[in-house]
């Protein structure tokens, strides 16, 4: 059982966790004294015959753990988690932003709607290489939608987007003296 003051070389990691296992693998991780963030949004089932509100995690099939190496070993020997994410072989560190982040849209959760993001950022250069328009380069656009915010959680390739009103956007200060009209 991990010593919560005694926790050197802490780390924000993501686990994979059985289908529809995070809610049982999390609290039995906390019981054991490990600090677990699990995320949950509010969406609308609907049935035949009724209409339900329903609380689901975030990112369905991932739970999040702040640990360092020794416990991180211990949380795969939970029998809901399969592994730790990973992308191109390297476990996946959530930044200590990113989870503030999170922490904040758990303020709203029924306006979270999570989508997956490329491996290439917005703007990047790539070229085809395969198919019938191989060689081709060009870069990476996006489409934004009117009235949805994009938060992007790079670290496990996902992105939530958030349906908000127009009147709660602000572009950066930095941004206010270039695009003022006069």
């Amino acid at each position: 059982m991990p010593q919560l003051n005694a926790r050197p070389h802490q780390i924000w990691r993501v686990f994979y966790t059985r289908p529809r296992s995070e809610k049982q693998a999390a609290r039995r991780l906390e019981q054991d004294g490990y600090e677990i963030l699990l995320l949950f949004r509010t969406s609308v089932h609907e049935w035949s015959d009724r209409r339900k509100l329903v609380d689901e995690p975030l990112f369905p099939g991932y739970l999040f753990a702040h640990v360092n190496e020794k416990e991180r070993l211990g949380i795969l020997q939970d029998q809901a988690i399969v592994r730790c994410v990973a992308f191109g072989g390297e476990m996946a560190a959530v930044t200590p932003e990113e989870i503030a982040q999170l922490r904040i849209l758990l303020k709203v959760p029924d306006r979270l709607e999570v989508i997956e993001r490329e491996a290439f950022p917005v703007g990047s250069e790539v070229y085809i290489y395969r198919g019938p328009l191989r060689g081709v380069r060009g870069h990476v656009s996006d489409h934004p939608k009117a009235h949805y915010l994009i938060v992007d959680f790079p670290s496990i390739r996902q992105a939530v987007r958030i349906h908000v009103p127009a009147n709660w956007v602000r572009r950066p200060a930095g941004f206010a003296q270039q695009d003022r009209i006069d």
